[in-house]
């Protein structure tokens, strides 16, 4: 994993939760999966081995309140 894929699962991370925070990872994580598929450059890098590292950021990213 390089510098490149980090910044990549950074920002997979920080927006996913930003877009999907009214839910829990384990409700969205099939579908960040897929997401992860489409978006990552580096085919070699499979979601094993980003997974982790989004979470990360997923977890870091405050959650946005739904509107009452």
């Amino acid at each position: 994993m390089n510098a490149d894929d980090v910044e990549l699962c950074r920002i997979y991370g920080q927006m996913s939760r930003e877009y999907l925070s009214a839910r829990s990872w384990r409700e969205c994580e099939a579908e960040l999966q897929a997401g992860w598929i489409r978006l990552r450059r580096d085919p070699q890098m499979t979601w094993e081995d980003a997974a982790p590292l989004v979470r990360t950021f997923w977890e870091l990213t405050p959650a946005i309140p739904d509107d009452p």
